[in-house]
This record gives structure tokens, C-alpha cells and sequence, in this order.
């Protein structure tokens, strides 16, 4: 893992979510993807990662789960 990898790993640990990597797009903006504490993996486009928008994306996905029940 380079330094920026490491650097958004920690930002997306201090969210609340649990690394799972890079996903390079042709064409696009890269996505972080990582994991929620149950389990669901979730992106976020990499100059959108901070802890707060990881926390809230993970919130977000809870409300859509609950509100689909």
C-alpha cells in the first residue's frame, strides 16, 4: 500500500468502515471502496473521502436498508 492509499485507508477507518481497496475507471474518477460493520461494501469517489463522507455514506446505506424492510 502506497502513502496515499494509506492515507484514504485511515480516513475511511476513522468513518467507521473497513478498507477494501481502489477501483480504477477508465475514464472516471477512481472509487474507495470499503466495507460498513455489517458487511456491505460501499464506494465513494476518491476526492469525496473524508471520515465524514465515509460516516455518512454508511449511515445513508443503514436508512435505505431500514426504509426498503
Amino acid at each position: 500500500m502506497d502513502q496515499e492509499e494509506a492515507r484514504l485507508a485511515r480516513l475511511v477507518a476513522a468513518g467507521g468502515g473497513e478498507w477494501v481497496g481502489i477501483q480504477h475507471l477508465k475514464g472516471h474518477e477512481d472509487l474507495i471502496l470499503f466495507n460498513t460493520p455489517s458487511g456491505t461494501t460501499l464506494s465513494l469517489p476518491v476526492g469525496q473521502v473524508t471520515a465524514e463522507a465515509v460516516a455518512q455514506r454508511i449511515k445513508d446505506s443503514r436508512e435505505e436498508t431500514h426504509a426498503s424492510k
